[in-house]
């Protein structure tokens, strides 16, 4: 009986601590448990921070140590620190730190400054040790052996680009999850086409173990274009600057349409779908990453990240995203065997990937 309840308390214990150690949950469990230890509740830290920890469905136990933050070596300096950058965001001004004003009348607005210091500081620390927990626990992570591989393939592809570009490649073949979904699908077979292809990194990706496979894709971003022009001259690939609403689509074996979707009305976003249903092969498929609209506080952060993306290209107009019953519903009108993958990417984003795949019957019939 004891040796049997201590096999189930290391049971226990072993769940406890392995618990949703995703890199974006563990980000927030750290994030959540620096905020709470350093705003001041005294005395209510750990409760705070288990309690959130289970609303949130977050490791309780990376939460909890998060909290440890406050502890007496680093005490001083976060309330020096809360008290000072209070000031400043009161006042417009530091103030000289002393002791003794804690004792005077005005006790009550250092006391204020505090309070206001103590949360923007748990934010921007909270920040900062969620964003290195990620990368932690993303590079430590074990990786699918297809998708290293993929990636390593691509970053070669890529290894005679500009500085700047070879780096843009790296960290977004790191940090977006799209890439490890699209490793997990079957690629199939024929011409990829990528609509909205950027520097042709997914065009890469798909032509990993192929390297005959014929890419084809367009974007309007010139630089781009001639980045993956250049990189990708020892494939067979045919990239373009081009409108994706214009773009004449070759019978392919994969069409890829990767954040591109929002920059379109709606009668243009089902056209454009319409279209590439009709051009796919034989048990060709389609995938198309949108965001997703049903996931609350995720989706309102999501859309309000591409509306800042839109300002920063003064694209001049605002992103637009239709229901997934909506894409869902044109898939199907077009005879296509539907799925749908729900995600959020490494940063707090909410998407849905749709793989659209054209069956043997509807070509035959």
């Amino acid at each position: 009986m004891a040796l049997k309840s201590k096999t189930r308390a290391r049971q226990f214990i072993a769940a406890l601590l392995t618990e949703r150690l995703d890199p974006g949950r563990a980000a927030a469990a750290v994030f959540l448990g620096i905020f709470v230890g350093i705003v001041p509740i005294y005395g209510f830290q750990t409760l705070a921070a288990v309690g959130l920890a289970l609303l949130f469905r977050l490791n309780k136990p990376l939460t909890l140590a998060s909290t440890f933050i406050n502890n007496p070596l680093f005490l001083p300096l976060i309330v020096v620190s809360s008290v000072e950058l209070g000031s400043f965001l009161r006042s417009g001004s530091f103030q000289p730190w002393n002791l003794a004003a804690l004792t005077r009348a005005h006790m009550k607005e250092e006391f204020l400054s505090f309070v206001v210091g103590s949360l923007v500081l748990g934010v921007l620390v909270g920040g900062v040790g969620a964003a290195i927990t990620a990368l932690i626990v993303h590079l430590r992570a074990p990786r699918n052996p297809g998708l290293r591989e993929r990636i390593r393939f691509v970053n070669r592809t890529f290894a005679q680009s500009a500085r700047f570009d070879r780096g843009f490649v790296r960290w977004k073949l790191r940090l977006d999850r799209i890439f490890g979904l699209l490793a997990a699908e079957d690629l199939g077979s024929g011409t990829v086409v990528d609509l909205g292809c950027g520097y042709g990194m997914a065009l890469c990706f798909a032509a990993f173990g192929d390297s005959s496979r014929h890419l084809s894709g367009c974007d309007l971003n010139t630089h781009r274009i001639a980045v993956a022009r250049r990189a990708l001259s020892t494939l067979n690939a045919d990239v373009s600057v081009g409108d994706v609403r214009h773009f004449e689509l070759p019978p392919a074996g994969l069409i890829l349409i990767l954040d591109v979707l929002q920059y379109l009305s709606a009668e243009e976003q089902l056209a454009l779908l319409q279209r590439c249903c009709s051009a796919l092969a034989p048990q060709g498929r389609l995938i198309f990453r949108v965001h997703d609209c049903e996931r609350g506080l995720w989706s309102a952060i999501t859309m309000a990240f591409d509306r800042l993306l839109f300002s920063c290209e003064r694209a001049g107009t605002r992103p637009l995203m239709l229901s997934a019953e909506q894409y869902r519903n044109v898939l199907e009108g077009a005879g296509m065997q539907v799925e749908s993958r729900r995600f959020r990417n490494r940063l707090p984003l909410a998407h849905i990937l749709f793989i659209a795949k054209r069956p043997l019957a509807e070509i035959a019939s």
